[in-house]
């Protein structure tokens, strides 16, 4: 390992204070809180850990892989870091997990030192997976995965200095052409923000594996440019049988849920069973000067919120005026660009028997989307249904929710 340590950190900008990390439920939202309202981690059924040697350093004992197995359905082995680190663990515990009914994967951890090593991290990367026997294409074998993050610098988490999207290009494109298939993002919406210039096109296309701790029902916040999560890594610290502790404790790591179906998981994994969905959508521009339904969309959440915004569907200076509050009151850049980073903390999510200007804005996009409903403004029976329907032709989970994946693909699907 370099002088800094590999650990999943922070969230979000409005959660960090908070000791939180997330974006999804009803109430919460309704009520002014950030993110966006949905189910906590342990609603999701499909559960898996990550390890690195960093599971081995209290004891320097085996992690016992069949106990793991036994509550878990997947698991993410440190591989590499770099262009010549590898895990002294990876070998041994990648070959102990291949023997468990775990669908596995490795991953490499992307650690910068010019402008140009994109491709040289990638072979460092697909030798050492290789060696072991992964090919990405045996039953079992999920996607490689690329992990980009913030690093420890001098006991400090900051940016890498010599971070390039490019060269994050070159490696996931080398990797995918090497294994045949495409490989998984480990990252976080605020890394993208703070170390990216918010800009994810990059990860675009690839599933996502977003980390937010201890946020309750709130989920990642979905990665600017990119879309939503389908991995979740929901804390670093959660005790998990199989992971060896001190005095024969039992070891603490990461956890984390994926947001399919088992199927789905099975079929990313080369066993048969239900296609991966479609990775969710990610949100449009909105700006001054444009007029449509994601104009009346905005302008409908902006009454939501408090700002009272006459829903014309056109961008004038009204708008633009409420939009700049609403930046400012959530610490956003008041430039009345409606982004990805005002969408995140726009919307609300409107679960049935919800009424008011949200439920009008979700109405006429279902309408401008195929679905045609009448915009009351109350989330009754017809429009749970017409809801449903768009979101079974957008491959996401048909639960009559508007939620951040079905509002995202409702805006950017025209």
């Amino acid at each position: 390992m370099p002088t800094y340590a590999l650990r999943r950190a922070g969230g979000p900008r409005r959660m960090a204070a908070a000791a939180a990390t997330a974006s999804l439920t009803c109430a919460a939202l309704l009520a002014g809180a950030p993110g966006s309202a949905a189910a906590p981690p342990g609603s999701y059924a499909v559960k898996g850990v990550d390890t690195s040697h960093h599971n081995h350093d209290a004891t320097g004992r085996d992690i016992d892989w069949k106990r793991v197995a036994r509550n878990n359905h997947f698991a993410f082995l440190k591989a590499t870091q770099g262009t010549t680190n590898k895990d002294p663990w990876f070998a041994r515990d990648f070959k102990a997990a291949s023997a468990t009914s775990l669908l596995r994967a490795p991953y490499h951890f992307f650690d910068p030192k010019s402008t140009k090593d994109g491709a040289a991290q990638a072979d460092h990367f697909i030798r050492t997976a290789r060696a072991t026997g992964y090919t990405g294409t045996r039953a079992g074998e999920l996607p490689p995965v690329l992990d980009v993050e913030k690093v420890w610098v001098d006991k400090k988490e900051v940016c890498p200095e010599a971070l390039r999207s490019d060269q994050l290009g070159v490696f996931l494109k080398r990797v995918k052409s090497a294994f045949g298939v495409t490989p998984v993002v480990y990252t976080r919406a605020s890394f993208v923000r703070e170390c990216m210039g918010g800009k994810g096109e990059v990860f675009k296309g690839y599933p996502l594996w977003l980390a937010r701790y201890g946020s309750g029902a709130n989920e990642p916040q979905p990665v600017p440019g990119a879309g939503a999560w389908s991995f979740w890594q929901y804390t670093e610290s959660e005790a998990i049988p199989g992971l060896p502790g001190k005095n024969g404790t039992v070891g603490t790591g990461d956890r984390n849920v994926f947001r399919g179906t088992l199927a789905q998981l099975r079929a990313m994994a080369n066993l048969g069973g239900t296609p991966m969905p479609q990775p969710p959508a990610s949100w449009p521009v909105v700006k001054s000067g444009q007029r449509g339904v994601d104009v009346a969309t905005v302008q409908l959440l902006l009454t939501e919120r408090g700002y009272t915004t006459s829903a014309d569907g056109v961008f004038g200076s009204g708008t633009a005026a409420n939009v700049k509050a609403f930046q400012r009151a959530e610490g956003l850049t008041a430039d009345g660009v409606v982004g990805p980073h005002t969408w995140d903390e726009l919307i609300v999510t409107v679960k049935p028997g919800a009424k008011g200007p949200a439920v009008k804005a979700l109405q006429r996009q279902l309408t401008d989307n195929g679905h045609p409903v009448t915009a009351d403004g109350v989330h009754g029976p017809d429009t749970a249904a017409k809801l449903k329907a768009f979101q079974k032709t957008a491959r996401l989970t048909a639960d009559g929710i508007a939620g951040p994946h079905t509002w995202a693909a409702l805006v950017s699907h025209h």
